[in-house]
């Protein structure tokens, strides 16, 4: 028996079971421990997009997903301009699924059923 394993023998008297002291969360797990939400964000624009969440640079390649634990909404800054030019705009995400997509050459950002209209130009 090796010492970790000796010591939580000896030390476990508690509810948790040894086996489940050394037992790592899942993301779902994890946030509802530590109170969180979960956020998806897609890229279903067919390009890949760069961008900040909670003033963190990302990029998310075509056809991705990611997932995101946060305790409140994020915000996410982006170049709403495919092509010459730079339109940035701050969008909070919504619970759930939200999904980068394109409207001519516009990227926007909004949920798998409408897009985020309540994006806001950064000035």
């Amino acid at each position: 028996m090796s010492n970790i394993d000796n010591n939580t023998f000896i030390s476990n008297y508690s509810a948790v079971g040894q086996k489940q002291l050394f037992t790592e969360l899942t993301l779902e797990e994890g946030a509802v421990i530590q109170g969180g939400t979960l956020f998806y964000l897609g890229n279903k624009a067919g390009i890949g997009v760069n961008y900040n969440i909670n003033g963190q640079k990302k990029y998310l390649a075509p056809n991705a997903e990611v997932k995101y634990s946060f305790s409140r909404s994020p915000v996410v800054v982006y170049d709403s301009k495919i092509g010459p030019g730079y339109e940035p705009v701050v969008v909070k995400l919504v619970q759930g699924r939200n999904n980068f997509d394109r409207n001519g050459n516009d990227l926007i950002l909004g949920t798998d059923i409408v897009p985020n209209f309540n994006a806001t130009p950064k000035s």
